[in-house]
């Protein structure tokens, strides 16, 4: 099964429901014609179709709830594994020396990096309060 749904993947997939359903339309209406030829009564024949129908319908809908109920299990249980999948491979990486080498070179360059700005920042200030003074000298 495809991991991403194309948009020709839905166009086969809408093909391949219509193919089923036009199978199934013949099949039930061979079984009508056979029926009505066995039962050769008109009210005998619709008495009996309608009850054989309605016990029809009810079969298929029992068996489409249990394989909807199966599908989602199976897809719930799918998507757990992938998620167990997804923390196990993020804790590894984790846990790895590389990752945690390169985890605490990035907190020292930030250290170094607020020490430097503190250090342009008093430098900034003490030039400004230079530049004041020398104006002030002159002026």
């Amino acid at each position: 099964m495809p991991t991403t749904v194309k948009p020709k993947d839905a166009f086969y997939a809408a093909l391949g429901v219509t193919d089923v359903a036009l199978e199934k339309a013949k099949d039930l209406a061979g079984s009508v014609r056979t029926y009505a030829d066995k039962n050769r009564t008109p009210r005998t024949f619709v008495t009996a179709s309608a009850g054989d129908l309605r016990g029809y319908v009810t079969h298929q809908a029992e068996e489409l709830q249990k394989r909807i109920a199966k599908r989602q299990r199976n897809a719930t249980r799918t998507y757990g594994r992938l998620a167990k999948r997804g923390q196990t491979l993020l804790s590894r990486i984790r846990r790895q020396a590389a990752t945690q080498r390169a985890t605490e070179q990035a907190r020292s360059a930030q250290r170094q990096v607020k020490r430097a700005a503190k250090t342009v920042r008093n430098a900034a200030g003490s030039a400004a309060e230079a530049t004041v003074a020398a104006a002030q000298k002159v002026g």
